[in-house]
């Protein structure tokens, strides 16, 4: 069977659950070595170990993407483990909704830390080891050195979402760090790019789904023309974008909107 990404490997951040899991297993499933990088010793844990149960490829190392001393050390496993780092996932991140007026500084910090910050720090540890490699090893060409993605998960909030302003402003924070990095790091033959999915089925969203007697997975499944969505859609984008079919693309914003134009 010809797996796209054998050899490779993905570095994914919140890799232990949702959409984090789903794109693991399914990079492990192309043959790439996944690196879990996840807050919960449980969730990764387990995720490593369905991996490695199935043939696969995994390493669980846990850390917290907003403390910067963490995300080093879990990026230098990496690395020594499977010699690089190919693929760079920022998939962290969580939600504490809360009206502007009502919205404590503290909430405002831990999604902006988790979310933006947190996308931040594991972007210069990966970018830091892939340009020194670079350095050390001259080309004539910008396509003579690896060729290495980041994927950054934006969302369609970043448009606006009442109730959200510190997820929202995390998100389109997401889409200026990508094109930034879209732009500085291009020299070096890394290409950066971001996803902005609508709903999808995951643990984060699934007490607000259900809540009320499901009133608002109604209301939701009402607005986006395609329903809501399934983790395999963004994983299925995501594999996209790291694959050779994009070889010639660089700072893309992807929406995976379920044929909805707009925020919801």
């Amino acid at each position: 069977m010809n797996r796209k990404f054998e050899g490779k490997t993905a570095f994914i951040t919140g890799g232990g659950s949702g959409l984090g899991e789903a794109i693991a297993k399914d990079f492990a499933l192309q043959g790439a070595n996944v690196v879990i990088f996840d807050i919960s010793v449980e969730n990764g844990k387990r995720i490593e170990e369905e991996i490695q149960s199935k043939g696969g490829h995994a390493l669980f190392t846990e850390g917290d993407v907003k403390n910067s001393k963490s995300v080093e050390e879990c990026v230098a496993k990496a690395f020594d483990k499977f010699g690089t780092v190919d693929f760079l996932i920022n998939s962290a991140g969580i939600l504490r909704d809360g009206l502007i007026h009502k919205l404590s500084e503290e909430k405002w910090d831990l999604v902006m830390n988790i979310n933006l910050k947190g996308s931040f720090l594991c972007l210069k540890e990966c970018s830091k080891r892939w340009i020194e490699a670079v350095k050390n090893n001259r080309k004539e060409h910008i396509v003579d050195y690896p060729d290495k993605r980041v994927i950054n998960i934006s969302s369609i909030a970043s448009e606006g979402s009442i109730g959200q302003i510190n997820y929202v402003a995390s998100k389109a924070g997401i889409i200026g760090l990508t094109k930034t990095a879209a732009m500085e790091l291009i020299r070096y033959n890394i290409r950066t790019h971001a996803i902005m999915p609508t709903l999808i089925e995951t643990p984060i969203l699934g007490d607000v789904l259900e809540k009320e007697d499901g009133k608002w997975r109604k209301y939701y499944e009402g607005r986006i023309p395609l329903g809501i969505g399934k983790p395999r859609y963004v994983s299925d984008a995501i594999q996209f974008l790291c694959s050779e079919d994009s070889w010639f693309m660089n700072g893309v914003i992807l929406p995976i909107n379920g044929g909805r134009l707009g925020p919801l």
